[in-house]
C-alpha cells in the first residue's frame, strides 16, 4: 500500500515532462536530450538479449540473506527480483554516455545487468563494481566477459568499507557513482563520503528516494547539501549533479 500511495504522490507533484517549465538550459538538456533520449543503440539488444538466456536457463545461485545463510534461487527470479530494468539500465548507459567520466563506481552490485549498462556507454570508462554477493559477483564478472566488456576493472564482494574507501581515493575529479542497492543508513554515508572525497564536482545516482520514510529523509537531506546544485527525481533513481556552473534547483520529472 505504501509503494501505491507513494507512487500516487510522484504522480502528482511529478512535471516537466519534455522540458516544459524548465528555466535552466543545462537540466533542459539533460531532461529532453539525455532522460528521455529513445533512441535504440545496439548495446541495447545485446544486454537484453544476455537477460533473457538467463532467465531461460535452469541453474541456481546462491544468494546470501540478511542473517547470513545462503538460500539457493532460480536464476530467472534472481534476475527479476534485482535486475535493473530495462528502461532504467537504459538511462543509467545514456547517462554514462551524456556525463563521460573517467571512472564509474558501482557500489551494491547485483547480477550484472546494470554492470554492462554502465561499462557499454563508453570502453574507455573504468568500470568498479562492488557487490557483497559473493557468487552474484561471479555471476556478473562471467557475463562482462562473455559481452567482451573488459573495461570493468573489478567485481569484488565488498563486505568491507575500506574496500570502497580503497577505490575512492584513487578517483579523479570527473567520475560517476551509481548506488545499486542500499540500505537508507548506508546511501546517507556513502554519498557524504563521496562528497567530500570528490569536491566541486561528481554526478552521482542513488535508489528509488520513494522507497521507505528514510529513505526519502536521506534523499531530503542529501539534496540539501550545498555541494549538491541539482537533483533530479524519476522515482526509481534519484540524480545528484554538482558543478560550479549551475545554480541550486530540485526536479520530480515525470519518467
Amino acid at each position: 500500500m505504501r509503494h501505491f500511495l507513494q507512487y500516487l504522490k510522484y504522480c502528482f507533484t511529478s512535471k516537466y515532462r519534455h522540458g516544459y517549465g524548465i528555466h535552466s538550459p543545462y537540466v533542459y538538456h539533460l531532461v529532453t536530450t539525455i532522460i528521455e533520449e529513445d533512441l535504440p543503440y545496439y548495446k541495447y539488444s545485446l544486454i537484453e538479449q544476455i537477460r533473457t538466456k538467463m532467465c531461460r536457463t535452469d541453474e541456481k545461485i546462491g544468494v546470501l540473506q540478511s542473517d547470513g545463510t545462503k538460500q539457493l534461487r532460480s536464476m530467472k527470479s534472481v534476475i527479476e527480483k534485482y535486475a535493473v530494468s530495462p528502461k532504467y539500465g537504459q538511462l543509467l548507459f545514456r547517462l554514462v554516455n551524456y556525463y563521460k567520466p573517467d571512472v564509474v563506481l558501482e557500489y551494491g552490485a547485483t547480477c550484472g545487468i546494470s554492470t554492462m549498462y554502465l561499462a557499454a556507454a563508453n570502453s574507455k570508462t573504468s568500470v568498479f563494481s562492488l557487490s557483497a554477493q559473493p557468487e552474484m559477483a561471479d555471476l556478473a564478472q562471467s557475463l562482462c566477459v562473455r559481452v567482451g566488456m573488459h573495461n570493468i576493472k573489478r567485481v569484488v564482494c565488498a563486505d568491507e568499507e575500506s574496500v570502497f574507501d580503497g577505490i575512492v581515493s584513487k578517483m579523479s575529479r570527473n567520475d560517476f557513482f551509481y548506488i545499486n542497492s542500499a540500505t537508507a543508513d548506508e546511501v546517507q554515508h556513502l554519498v557524504k563520503s563521496r562528497m567530500d572525497k570528490f569536491g566541486e564536482r561528481f554526478f552521482i545516482v542513488v535508489p528509488c528516494p520513494y522507497e521507505t520514510a528514510e529513505m526519502w529523509s536521506v534523499w531530503e537531506n542529501l539534496k540539501s547539501d550545498n555541494r549538491v546544485k541539482v537533483s533530479v527525481n524519476l522515482y526509481q533513481l534519484g540524480i545528484l549533479i554538482a558543478s560550479n556552473d549551475l545554480q541550486k534547483e530540485d526536479y520530480i520529472v515525470r519518467y
